[in-house]
């Protein structure tokens, strides 16, 4: 994902920490499908957690990488727990909100810098997963786990099966991908934060059967550990 595509939202973090509650960004959809997102929820506290968040914090264990991990909600309950936790985003907003509201080891940058570092734990909440791309960028990505796991080390995903929507301009976008060759789940999309455009980028958003292939081809185990109606769920990949 360009670094460039995250300063919109970047920016409006910052300004909702210094005290713009109304802080959003405008997503825009490359078929013309435009939504506003209020930027309040990424500052959620652990209380607030939905029930699929709070399953994954009770799950995890050792030494902990929270990957895209915004203002750090996540992280900062883990190391509430007393759990050393490594909180890294490609957003430096992000990342200096993480410092100030007091998590302890947060690091600027791509998962793809880490070198020599080993997990227990590798943890995506809110959908993270979806900075991989395509499918081809989640193959790379368990690849790349490999070498950032210890053995019995998983990884806690979450992503959305878009096909529950019932949403007709949804379902015409996943039609459309389908046409072009696309994986029903790739959306290609830029954000907007008070006239500033970012970059253009695409999101991954992974259906549980299409993640337990990839899984197994590269290896891995895939365990769906929890499911909303919604089509939010939770898996654990080992």
């Amino acid at each position: 994902m360009p670094l460039k595509s995250m300063e919109p939202f970047g920016l409006a973090l910052k300004e909702f920490y210094n005290g713009n509650k109304e802080a959003k960004v405008i997503f825009y959809r490359d078929d013309g499908f435009k939504e506003d997102l209020y930027v309040s929820n990424y500052f959620r506290t652990e209380k607030e957690f939905s029930s699929l968040e709070k399953y994954a914090i009770s799950k995890c264990r050792g030494n902990i990488l929270d990957i895209g991990a915004g203002v750090g909600p996540h992280a900062l309950a883990l190391q509430n727990l007393g759990f050393v936790v490594l909180a890294i985003d490609i957003s430096t907003h992000a990342c200096d909100i993480m410092k100030k509201r007091g998590i302890s080891n947060v690091r600027h940058g791509s998962v793809y810098d880490l070198k020599e570092e080993k997990f227990d734990t590798i943890l995506l909440m809110g959908r993270s997963i979806g900075f991989v791309e395509d499918l081809q960028g989640l193959k790379k990505f368990f690849r790349y786990c490999k070498t950032l796991l210890n053995p019995e080390g998983f990884i806690l995903l979450d992503s959305l099966d878009v096909r529950i929507t019932t949403n007709s301009d949804h379902l015409s976008y996943h039609e459309r991908n389908r046409h072009l060759g696309h994986y029903f789940g790739e959306i290609r999309l830029y954000m907007e934060y008070k006239g500033l455009l970012g970059e253009r980028f695409q999101l991954l958003f992974i259906d549980p059967q299409t993640l337990r292939n990839i899984a197994s081809k590269n290896d891995f185990e895939c365990e769906i550990v929890k499911e909303e109606k919604n089509g939010d769920f939770l898996a654990k990949i080992y």
